[in-house]
């Protein structure tokens, strides 16, 4: 059985709003959900999500979310600190290029910011976690 420290339960609530935003992001490409969200100044949900910056490889960012929440709720589960820093490494740089296309297109996507911030709680715990268990 894998003991939860404050850190990894903290990671796991992270990762699971993670899971959610991503879903309602998904639900929104796929169904049409109503995307609650200003289109006025400098938020504007609907343009950054309809950008050409919203798909890779014809898949929404949001599925890649998911899958990225989803695999970070495993890692944390099965505690292997290697692996949780080198995945929440990979996602910070995903912000980055996602942070630049917000940029780009001069909008912000208040549920993209959601996603952003929680990727970099996520990096920021799992290193701490590295370099608290590391000897």
């Amino acid at each position: 059985m894998v003991a939860i420290t404050k850190t990894k339960g903290a990671m796991l609530a992270l990762a699971v709003a993670g899971l959610l935003v991503a879903l309602y992001l998904t639900i929104y490409h796929y169904a049409g959900v109503p995307l609650y969200c200003p289109n006025s100044g400098a938020v504007d949900c609907q343009l950054v999500l309809s950008s050409a910056y919203s798909m890779l490889l014809g898949v929404p960012i949001a599925v890649y979310g998911l899958v990225f929440f989803a695999a970070d709720i495993a890692i944390v589960l099965h505690f292997d600190r290697e692996q949780m820093l080198l995945w929440n490494t990979l996602g910070l740089g995903f912000v980055f290029y996602l942070a630049y296309a917000e940029y780009m297109l001069g909008k912000i996507c208040l549920y993209c910011t959601s996603i952003h911030v929680l990727v970099v709680l996520l990096f920021l715990a799992s290193a701490y976690l590295f370099t608290k268990h590391k000897k």
